[in-house]
């Protein structure tokens, strides 16, 4: 009997067309409209397509789900978690955009850009800015969750020549990283670092991972960026560091609450560079997410072990 795949993703024709053409042993209903796929629940075995509790649990004979985020927390609902349902993130798609944003973000920061491109538009030559600007060359990265994210991002650094340290769940080599720490050492890679990124996933060891303790351990000289996740920073906090000189500024790409509140205090907070969680997000993203989907439903095919899996004990 042909397995049962939903795919509720909104996908273009030569991507649905490419999935079809994987396996004539695939039953495939593509239904982007939430009331047509509610039709289709009890039967799926196979889902493309993000797995909300309310729809979970109407679907009995599901095996194995592909979502589109490399964070799984959302969906680390009681129910999945107890269940043998299979996980599959995007794991790996996002490290080239998000070590771009960094080191834009970074460049921008350290090379005073933006307080240029704000100058421009008052067609104001203020070179002086010169004696506040500095160097990447040199300095120190540290890269809290090497994972396949942070260590793009180290392999990017070396670039720039600079020195890269940073955390690892369990410690070991890292490839282009000269010390790696355990999360209990992460006071040590904070008090070493001019540059300071997050990149871990939402786990209940890593809410308000970042807050008043972490930021006095770094440098007044410090920069911190939150690429990871908005709930391991302790937003109070880091107003409050930035508005006492604790560190020197921030870049956060995401937040707690998206969108961001008009009336949220991080608008106004002092040297915060803020973009609207576009780290992962670019044109042809479902380009790459269905790649991975095709080699995942190969893999099942098979009989072979699922890549991108979500440890459900860890949380991702």
């Amino acid at each position: 009997m042909p397995s049962q795949v939903l795919i509720t993703y909104r996908i273009s024709d030569s991507q649905l067309r490419s999935i079809r053409d994987v396996s004539s042993d695939c039953h495939i209903e593509y239904r982007p409209d939430p009331a047509e796929a509610a039709k289709y629940l009890t039967e799926a075995e196979i889902l493309f397509g993000d797995i909300p509790k309310e729809q979970f649990v109407r679907m009995p004979r599901l095996r194995w789900v592909q979502i589109s985020t490399v964070g799984a927390d959302r969906f680390l609902y009681p129910e999945l978690l107890e269940s043998d349902v299979v996980l599959c993130c995007s794991r790996g798609m996002h490290k080239y955009q998000m070590a771009e944003l960094l080191f834009g973000l970074m460049i921008g920061i350290s090379r005073k850009l933006f307080a240029y491109y704000d100058l421009q538009k008052e067609k104001s030559w203020t070179a002086s800015l010169i004696k506040e600007s500095d160097l990447l060359t040199g300095k120190t990265l540290g890269i809290v969750g090497l994972g396949s994210i942070g260590s793009h991002m180290a392999k990017v650094a070396t670039g720039f020549g600079m020195n890269i340290i940073g955390t690892k769940r369990t410690p070991g080599h890292v490839e282009f990283v000269n010390e790696v720490f355990g999360p209990s050492d992460l006071h040590v890679v904070l008090g070493r670092s001019d540059h300071v990124v997050n990149v871990t996933p939402l786990t209940p060891d890593t809410i308000k991972m970042f807050g008043e303790r972490q930021f006095h351990s770094m440098k007044a000289s410090a920069i911190f960026y939150n690429l990871g996740r908005g709930a391991s920073v302790d937003a109070d906090a880091l107003i409050k560091a930035l508005e006492e000189g604790i560190i020197k500024a921030a870049a956060l790409d995401t937040f707690e609450e998206e969108p961001l509140p008009a009336t949220n205090p991080l608008w106004k907070a002092k040297n915060i560079f803020i973009t609207p969680h576009v780290g992962g997000p670019i044109p042809h993203y479902y380009h790459l997410l269905t790649d991975i989907f095709i080699e995942n439903l190969r893999q099942h095919l098979d009989g072979r072990p699922l890549a991108t899996v979500v440890d459900k004990e860890k949380g991702y």
